[in-house]
């Protein structure tokens, strides 16, 4: 009996984790709303204390959360741990893998857009977060980084299909890496929610240019959104340590289908933006 009820612990503690050691991520699962209540995975990291803690929707780019290798790319492991060193409950919200898919960055016809199952999955991921009793419902901000930016731009406007009736708190605060603004800055960005872009002036994956006319248009219109530019920067520039290489990206929206682009670290502008993020989300998460 002794023995069965020690087998029984062991294996509860394997598929029943509880609360991660500060630090660690945790594999957890959650409901996004879209297409009938579609599932996906995420990586949660929770800061030292008890909480209630401000918390961190984090959103990948189109080359997903995850290595061809299984391992967590560079980028979103150091911000996630950057972040919760700093008090944030961070959830890495993985859009690709849960759906059978890796890398889209050479995808010209692309099975999940920015504007259309990701936002449900940043909305499923706030939902998830507002009912943990370790997280500030009324503290959660959304960043993300290129493909992941853009999503952040289609979540946060104010006419979003992906946001749920009756949101008691919407997310506070939201930031954007790069994102691609062409097709926003068509359909026309409006937002209640504080929303800051940092941009590389050298960027020609995704230019700085059509963001800056979406920030001008939307600042007449009293939206709260503010852009930073780094001149000389490509895109990836807060990368950790990715070297600048040219590379070709697919896509069905453009021209041709394909671009030879730039992409890499600039270690001064990932100094300032660190600088500028850490800011922005303790002026707008750090008080009650």
């Amino acid at each position: 009996m002794i023995r069965r009820l020690c087998w029984v612990m062991a294996v509860l503690t394997l598929w029943w984790p509880g609360r991660p050691s500060a630090g660690e991520p945790q594999v957890v699962k959650f409901p996004t709303g879209f297409n009938g209540g579609t599932s996906i995975d995420g990586l949660l990291v929770v800061p030292d204390g008890d909480g209630p803690f401000p918390a961190v929707v984090m959103l990948h780019g189109c080359s997903g959360l995850w290595t061809k290798s299984g391992k967590l790319r560079r980028r979103p492991a150091f911000w996630s741990q950057y972040l919760s060193a700093r008090g944030y409950v961070v959830l890495m919200a993985d859009s690709f893998r849960p759906r059978g898919l890796g890398s889209l960055c050479s995808v010209r016809e692309r099975p999940v857009l920015p504007n259309r199952e990701r936002p449900f999955d940043a909305y499923g991921a706030l939902a998830f977060l507002q009912a943990r009793s370790d997280v500030d419902p009324a503290r959660v901000a959304l960043i993300g980084w290129s493909n992941g930016a853009m999503t952040m731009l289609w979540t946060v406007m104010e006419e979003a299909s992906a946001r749920p009736a009756g949101l008691t708190h919407d997310f506070r605060a939201a930031v954007g890496f790069y994102p691609g603004c062409t097709a926003v800055l068509r359909h026309g960005f409006t937002s209640r929610i504080p929303t800051l872009l940092q941009l590389g002036g050298a960027d020609d994956w995704t230019p700085a240019k059509p963001c800056l006319r979406l920030v001008a248009k939307a600042k007449k219109a009293r939206v709260p959104i503010d852009a930073d530019v780094y001149p000389g920067a490509y895109h990836n520039f807060d990368h950790p340590s990715a070297p600048v290489r040219a590379l070709v990206t697919r896509n069905s929206v453009y021209a041709t289908g394909e671009k030879r682009v730039h992409s890499g670290a600039d270690p001064a502008a990932r100094d300032a933006a660190i600088e500028r993020v850490t800011a922005f989300f303790a002026a707008h998460l750090q008080g009650r």
